[in-house]
């Protein structure tokens, strides 16, 4: 993939500087310095160490050109640079080189499953009954999806994900390798010295857009739905437990814990190995600082950490305090 400086500013619709007929053939971070690349410059600081490198070309904002370079103006650098290294990763994001749609002849697909004529099924794949997989969905190699389950327009399911019995995909759903969805929820009842199984009966929904990074795991809800928020980004080695509801465009960092019948609000963010304790509610535009611990409802919005959760500055005056004289 090659593409010129200007068909870059024709396609996003930019104001540029520098020669049009410049070919970049991939995106860079600045510390790549790498010919032939664009980059982009999100913040001042970093304006003359752009200027000094050997990348020829920069996204930048409007008014803060990096001298003797090429540029792209944007006020959101960081977006468009992202936007734009989607065109350089065709076999990840359904470019030339997945155009054809396929059936690998290895798959085990029932009779009863609907598969869009434009959807990729890829070697050693199993789709179970009355399954239904909507248009231009990828399903990668060694996937398992089992009966009754419904998959979105434009999902990509990597290799060795599991889907158990109902779970259900939106539109652009992402599943990154190894991902676990509607695994049974952790229910036992002690009766007479013996721990015995709840019965799962529920599902998991991920809404529109969701990502799910590698290895993470979200269980089945024991009558009704887990539910994964329109937009919710999860990171790799996340665990969110049964009945879980999450809202609209939270984060949840690496090898966060959610315990059961959970409910977190719109953009939320748990950062690294945040946990909860099952049964509380976080509302709208709380953010988790990493390792902080969630143990009863967290009503307002703001930042907050440590164990118990306490106001972020409040729990750093705190640390200062508790450590202020030692060496």
């Amino acid at each position: 993939m090659q593409i010129t400086l200007s068909q870059l500013a024709a396609r996003f619709a930019l104001e540029f500087e520098g020669d049009p007929a410049l070919v970049l053939a991939g995106v860079c971070g600045l510390s790549d310095d790498a010919a032939g690349h664009l980059s982009f410059v999100g913040a001042d600081k970093v304006l003359a160490t752009a200027a000094a490198s050997a990348i020829p070309a920069f996204v930048t904002r409007p008014g803060k050109p990096v001298a003797g370079k090429a540029n792209l103006f944007h006020p959101h650098p960081e977006y468009l640079i992202a936007r734009i290294a989607a065109l350089f990763a065709p076999s990840q994001l359904g470019g030339a080189a997945e155009s054809q749609p396929r059936r690998h002849p290895s798959a085990v697909i029932a009779d009863s499953a609907e598969v869009a004529v434009d959807a990729s099924i890829g070697a050693f794949v199993v789709i179970g009954e009355n399954v239904v997989i909507g248009p231009r969905a990828r399903i990668h190699p060694h996937v398992v999806i089992m009966d009754r389950c419904r998959i979105g327009a434009d999902c990509i399911v990597y290799p060795n994900c599991t889907l158990r019995e109902d779970s259900e995909l939106g539109a652009r759903v992402i599943l990154q390798p190894g991902v676990s969805i509607g695994g049974d929820g952790y229910g036992y009842v002690l009766h007479e010295g013996r721990h015995v199984k709840i019965p799962q009966l529920g599902r998991v929904v991920l809404e529109d857009d969701v990502e799910v990074g590698a290895n993470s795991t979200i269980d089945r809800a024991r009558f009704h739905e887990t539910r994964v928020g329109r937009g919710t980004k999860i990171d790799n080695l996340v665990m969110l437990a049964h009945n879980v509801v999450t809202g609209e465009d939270c984060l949840l960092v690496s090898q966060v814990g959610v315990s059961g019948s959970t409910r977190l609000g719109n953009r939320v963010v748990l950062a690294g190995q945040v946990g909860t304790v099952g049964h509380v509610t976080v509302g709208d535009d709380v953010t988790v600082l990493g390792k902080g611990g969630i143990t009863k409802d967290v009503p307002q919005p703001g930042v907050y950490a440590g164990m118990p959760l306490k106001p972020a500055r409040l729990w750093r005056r705190a640390m200062a305090r508790l450590y202020a004289g030692l060496r």
